[in-house]
């Protein structure tokens, strides 16, 4: 499955990212200077998909930042929970832009 993927130009602040996102449920798996990967984890199989854990990527370079959202274990279909958790993680970003630059 691939993943859903979006570029800002804004330059997000690591840290503030990371204390945003562990409100929603995520937690850190991988982070250096220029990526942080986040998860979230599911509770059980379902066939919305709804509680399929998810991985959510951030990197940051100078031309802004890019923020990548995918399952987080094989899925065969996509019954398109994935793209409504991505514009929700994206409309929050946006929404509260200001507290993570």
């Amino acid at each position: 499955m691939k993943a859903k993927t979006t570029k800002l130009e804004q330059i997000l602040n690591k840290e503030k990212c990371i204390n945003f996102f562990i409100r929603y449920g995520y937690f850190i798996h991988t982070e250096n200077d220029e990526k942080l990967v986040l998860r979230k984890s599911g509770t059980e199989f379902t066939t919305s998909g709804e509680k399929f854990p998810k991985e959510l990527s951030i990197s940051f370079n100078n031309n802004g930042t890019e923020i990548s959202l995918k399952y987080d274990t094989f899925v065969l279909f996509d019954t398109g929970d994935l793209q409504e958790e991505f514009d929700l993680t994206i409309n929050r970003i946006t929404t509260n832009i200001n507290n993570l630059i």
